[in-house]
């Protein structure tokens, strides 16, 4: 994971032509541009244990296909149905 507390650090890597281009051609299929898709294969890289198994089980339950405005849509009904839940009281 990265420490945002920490300053960045530049990295350089001087690739072949050819893995620069399928480089490119995986992050265009994603969306992203190259620099921010090698960011992300990074930081899955160096990632603790526990989350590469959080990932894992999210792939398996179809998880991993949520968009953001999808993700924030879950948890906010998550949050409005904690809130909405009687407390329990046993008096």
């Amino acid at each position: 994971m990265i420490n945002w507390k920490e300053p960045p650090v530049t990295l350089t890597i001087d690739l072949p032509d050819a893995e620069v281009t399928a480089l490119a051609a995986k992050a265009r299929a994603r969306g992203v541009s190259a620099e921010e898709y090698v960011r992300q294969v990074l930081e899955h890289d160096i990632a603790p244990d526990w989350l590469r198994r959080s990932w894992e089980s999210a792939a398996q339950a179809g998880l991993n296909r949520l968009s953001m405005d999808e993700i924030d849509a879950e948890i906010a009904a998550a949050r409005k149905a904690r809130r909405e839940r009687p407390l329990n009281s046993d008096s």
